[in-house]
């Protein structure tokens, strides 16, 4: 009995060390449980109260550890975690439970291999921010960690196992990447950055950092980081600069300038070149607000400022030359807003900047001209094309001038409209000349037609008694007197100062017209004759049309008469006119010149140098006309287009 009482006794010890030997899974959170519920029986690992008493120890203190932890134990690495490693596992939880390390990890185990081998070899190993592409989620995803593979013996001191502690550093690995990629983007940023800049530190203002535009700014120095600004810069001494920094290295305020002067020796052994700058000195503190350094920044504007002054000399040099011109000279902006009269529109109206300027100058036009004058100058704004008029001007005495006001529209490179630049000018002497001479001309043309008058008078009086065969002479004298006074009644239109070709021909011929039967085909481009040119083709075309109403084309209804005439380019340019006449009765060589004849050919060449050829074809009589297109003081006359 006793035997059996100490067998017994035995069988309980055992059984007692058996239900004990499970105890160090109690705790360990979710997966404490998961190892107390999990069936071993098919794990080569057995189940746990058959466990080593070292792989209990670590199992042990890797379950009461918030760190992320595994354990690969055994022949196979019977993989064994903690609740801190299942965010890593992701969907390979809780099926990775008890399954071997290399099964676990297929996705990576090429990478981690050689480490486990390390491990199991007898090294330790450690690694921070090892690169692993996992598929945890069903997806490769870029992932990194910090962790350490170490060995554990066993109580043989036999390795059995790897044990690692491990975290991942995936999100900080990443926040790390971004906020060096944003350094990179802010440091290329910085450094292409148009305007010139620069980081200083201490009190010595040592340059730490500076971008392109500042070293394209001080010319040839490369090497200026590192160095102090008094020593990089030696030739800004004495000109206020590093007084600046020093001023706002100590109290802490910025400092802003604009168009500063700066010497700076651009290349080496050059002069100092003369720059200009907009500046501005920021001081850069810490957390407890003390000024560690400085930061500048601005741009080289001394092409600006150059530019500047240039338009400074050249408003300068438009307004001297502007207020001494002998005429009123403006400039309007785009809008029609007058910017600019010049001084001597203020001297003779009285007017000053304050009640010109804008619309002002309208108030000095006479009020019966400021309304259309206002008009016609929005409306050629608004067109953008140039304009003139004349209207009356108030002096500062409170007399009227009549005054001319011309302009054109001013345009930039671009092509953008910029407003007009005009002048006024008195013209009040011209009106009166203009006036008198036209009175006069006035005057002598009704002088003019008196004394043809009776020199019709006389010539009907003295030629009364001649027999009725000499009547057609009387006749034809009197039609040449009317011609001529017909071309006379055109120049005085025009104040004698020349008559359009068309409408002499036209006044010419107009008795003709008024019958029915008669046809002219009248072409040629526009032209504009000297009185004394114009009287000569008046006659010449009445001697014609006298005589091709008696003898040619418009004596019979079918005939017709062609009128033509170009201007021929040269030296000198000249008018060929043609008359030409058809279906008119057969045409015979006159068997003596007639006056008509000897008027026109003596007209043309005697008056105005032109010579006349006169040609009978039997289809109709043909005469062709040049003359020489000058002036009355010899310069060439002008076409007014076609």
């Amino acid at each position: 009995m006793h035997g059996r009482t100490g067998q017994g006794r035995q069988a309980s010890l055992m059984h007692d060390s058996l239900a004990s030997g499970s105890n160090f899974l109690s705790g360990g959170g979710e997966m404490g449980a998961l190892m107390r519920a999990h069936d071993w029986s098919s794990s080569p690992l057995g189940r746990p109260e058959y466990w080593p008493q070292s792989l209990r120890s670590v199992v042990s203190l890797m379950l009461t550890s918030k760190f992320p932890m595994f354990i690969a134990w055994g022949p196979e690495l019977a993989f064994l975690y903690n609740d801190g490693y299942v965010p890593i596992l992701g969907a390979k939880h809780p099926h990775a439970l008890g399954l071997p390390f290399r099964e676990v990890w297929s996705d990576i185990w090429p990478d981690i291999e050689p480490l486990v081998i390390k491990a199991l070899a007898g090294e330790a190993t450690y690694h921070e921010d090892l690169h692993l592409v996992m598929e945890r989620h069903g997806y490769p995803e870029d992932t990194w960690y910090t962790f350490s593979y170490s060995p554990v013996r066993d109580e043989t001191g036999e390795i059995a196992g790897m044990f690692c502690a491990c975290t991942e550093t995936t999100q900080e690995v990443k926040l790390r990447a971004a906020l060096r990629a944003e350094q990179d983007r802010l440091r290329d940023l910085f450094k292409q950055a148009p305007g010139f800049m620069t980081m200083m530190g201490g009190r010595d203002h040592v340059f730490e950092l500076v971008n392109d535009a500042y070293l394209q700014l001080v010319g040839h120095r490369r090497d200026i980081v590192g160095k102090p600004v008094r020593e990089a810069l030696p030739e800004v001494a004495g000109q206020g600069f590093f007084e600046l920094l020093d001023k706002v290295y100590t109290t802490g305020k910025p400092f802003v300038g604009r168009n500063l002067r700066v010497g700076l020796q651009r290349e080496p052994g050059s002069e100092v070149e003369e720059r200009f700058v907009d500046l501005v000195y920021q001081p850069v503190t810490d957390q407890a607000g003390s000024v560690t350094g400085i930061f500048a920044e601005g741009y080289d504007v001394t092409e600006r400022v150059q530019a500047e002054a240039s338009l400074r000399e050249s408003e300068a040099r438009f307004r001297n030359l502007a207020d001494n011109a002998p005429v009123m000279v403006w400039v309007t902006e785009p809008d029609g807003t007058c910017s600019y009269l010049s001084r001597s529109w203020y001297e003779f109206t009285g007017q000053t900047s304050e009640t010109g300027l804008g619309f002002g100058w309208l108030d000095a036009v006479h009020p019966d001209d400021r309304i259309w004058s206002g008009e016609v100058f929005r409306d050629a704004n608004g067109r953008r094309e140039p304009f003139r008029l004349e209207y009356r001007l108030c002096r500062a005495d409170g007399t009227y001038r009549w005054a001319i006001d011309a302009a054109a529209p001013r345009f930039g490179e671009d092509g953008t409209f910029l407003g007009y630049v005009g002048s006024v000018l008195d013209i009040t002497d011209r009106k009166q000349v203009e006036e008198h001479r036209e009175l006069l001309i006035n005057e002598l043309n009704h002088r003019v037609k008196n004394t043809l008058t009776i020199v019709q008078s006389m010539a009907s009086q003295s030629l009364r008694q001649m027999s009725e065969e000499n009547r057609p002479k009387v006749q034809a004298f009197e039609d040449r007197l009317f011609a001529l006074a017909r071309a006379h009644d055109v120049l005085t239109r025009e104040n004698w100062e020349g008559a359009e070709l068309r409408e002499i021909i036209n006044e010419v011929v107009e008795p003709y017209l008024r019958q029915k039967t008669k046809h002219f085909e009248i072409e040629g481009p526009h032209l504009r004759l000297i009185p004394r040119t114009a009287l000569a083709i008046a006659m010449a075309i009445h001697e014609l049309a006298t005589n091709a109403a008696k003898y040619g084309a418009l004596s019979v209804p079918s005939g017709c008469v062609f009128i033509t005439w170009t201007v021929t380019s040269g030296s000198v340019p000249h008018l060929e006119l043609r008359w030409q006449e058809r279906d008119g009765p057969p045409v015979a060589l006159p068997t003596r010149r007639g006056f008509g004849t000897r008027l026109i050919e003596r007209s043309l060449a005697t008056d105005v140098g032109g010579e006349v050829r006169l040609i009978y074809d039997p289809a109709g009589v043909v005469c062709v006309m040049n003359a020489p297109l000058i002036d009355e003081s010899g310069m060439l006359e002008h076409s007014t287009g076609p």
